[in-house]
Parts: C-alpha cells; structure tokens; sequence
C-alpha cells in the first residue's frame, strides 16, 4: 500500500536542436539536484535530446534501449529513482515518438510509442498501437504525448486500466498552450489521477515556432481536501510552470487518491460495449 505522497519532478528543459550533447548534460544535471532534493519520479520532455527535429528523424532517433536510455538508467539507478523522459526511437526502419519509464533498479520497465500523429507527423514517424500501464510500488504510470491530450480515446483507455499518474511528455507550440491547458483539466477530471505534463522550451526555427514551456501537474478536484475544493480558484492546478527552463518537485498523494476513488470510482459506471462501435469516418448513417 502507498502510504506516502510521491516526491515528483518536473524538468523543464530547453530542448536544442542539433545539440545532443549538451542537452543531455543539463538534463543530468537537473535530474541529479531532483535526486538530492528527493524525488522519488522524475520526468523529462518529448524529444529531449533532439527536440523536435522530426525532418531529420532518420539521423537522430536512437534506438531504445541504447547509449542514451543506458545513461539515464545508470543515473536512475544510482538515485534509486523512477525515470521518464521522451526520444525520437528507431526500430528497424521504423521511426516512432516514445516515452519509456526506467525503474529504481536501473531497467527499462517498458515504452509507449505516440499512437496520434498529424498529417505531417505521418510522413516521419509510425504510429503506436496501445496505451500500456505500468503497475509500480509507486502507483500505476500510464504515459502519453503532448498531441495524445486532444483525443479524450487516449485518457480513456488508461482510466479504464486504472491508471493513477498519466505522465505525459510534450512538444507543443506556443500558439497552443490555452487550449492545452483547457485539455489537461478535462482530461484530470475525466480520469480521477494525477497528470504530470512535462514540457520543453525553446524555439524550433524550421517550424518557425516556440515550445508553450508550462510545465505543469493537474489532478481531479472532486478529490482534493474540501479546503481546497474550489473550481473558481483553479485549485486543480497543482503546480504551473512559466517559461524559463528548470524544475520543480511536487508531492502527489496516491493514497488520497486512492481513498477518493473506493467510493467514487466512475468505472463502474461505464457501458464500454457501446462505445466506438463501427467507427469510422466514412460510415456516418444519415438520418432520415
């Protein structure tokens, strides 16, 4: 049982292209004052070796596990933390957008490939097929994609698996952030969890925009203490980040969470056999 509130950390990195180097250095280095501070989670950005340099996805995807994620796992272990950071991944001939979770013991527990990609996207990277979760002695982790928040589908899938931190990394223009943000609240109190949205900063000058930065951690309100309970307030937002690179730790009770949902648990209440049945963009029967 999870007894204690889970020291997270958010790290906001300025993600550089064609800086591979030096991105990883500073994103070492945060993780490891995270690690003094004492978090037990700590999350980096989509793409946070690289940034989004999807044009040239071919050079720099990694392969998973590799060089970079051995990295990371030795830091993981020597900090006796959970580790969850995204990379441009390269299996075979197939290029995807991923995020993996590392375990204290230093070993890839497991991988989400984005499943939604737009248009443009679809000419680089493949698409996932599955939204795993991963059952920890933290809580169970469910990890998605900046682009994933617009699909309510992706929050869905790990709800009904019972997820507690949806942890998701993200590369999202500026122009953006309002409604991400609208998104993440809704997708929170959809899910009845914690949602870890890790973002990058800085700019992506062949796209000719900036990263939204914002970094921040949503929950349900329905949960919250009723001394915190106040929709007007915003009292949901836990934690938001501005757009300057760096990190932030927070605590997310689980086991509060936990208690909420023994008695309020909407699951139950789902009728999952009438959902998306026939689906399909060009099968709308009109009405007569």
């Amino acid at each position: 049982m999870i007894t204690e509130p889970i020291k997270t950390a958010v790290i906001q990195l300025e993600c550089k292209l064609s800086r591979e180097s030096g991105n990883m250095r500073r994103a070492e280095r945060y993780i490891k004052k995270a690690i003094k501070d004492g978090a037990q989670l700590v999350c980096l950005p989509e793409s946070f070796l690289t940034s989004g340099n999807i044009l040239d996805v071919t050079d720099v995807a990694v392969t998973i596990p590799g060089e970079c994620t051995d990295k990371l796992c030795q830091i993981a272990k020597e900090g006796g933390i959970y580790l969850v950071a995204g990379l441009f991944e390269v299996d075979g001939e197939s290029y995807f957008s991923t995020s993996f979770l590392i375990s204290p013991t230093g070993n890839i527990i497991g991988k989400y490939r984005r499943v939604h990609c737009f248009e443009m996207e679809r000419k680089y990277i493949s698409q996932g097929s599955d939204f795993p979760v991963f059952n920890t002695d933290i809580g169970r982790i469910g990890l998605l994609q900046g682009y994933d928040i617009n699909f309510p589908i992706s929050c869905m899938e790990l709800y009904c698996k019972e997820v507690d931190i949806i942890i998701c990394t993200a590369l999202i223009p500026e122009a953006f952030f309002y409604v991400t943000n609208q998104l993440l609240t809704a997708r929170a109190i959809e899910s009845q969890c914690f949602i870890v949205f890790v973002s990058g900063i800085g700019a992506n000058p062949y796209a000719g925009f900036k990263y939204m930065g914002r970094s921040s951690v949503v929950t349900d309100p329905m949960f919250l203490e009723k001394e915190l309970f106040d929709f007007e307030d915003g009292d949901e937002t836990m934690l938001m980040m501005d757009m300057d690179e760096g990190y932030k730790l927070i605590e997310l009770d689980i086991h509060r969470l936990h208690k909420y949902r023994e008695s309020n648990s909407r699951i139950g209440d789902l009728v999952t056999s009438s959902y998306l049945q026939g689906l399909s963009l060009n099968n709308i029967e009109e009405e007569t």
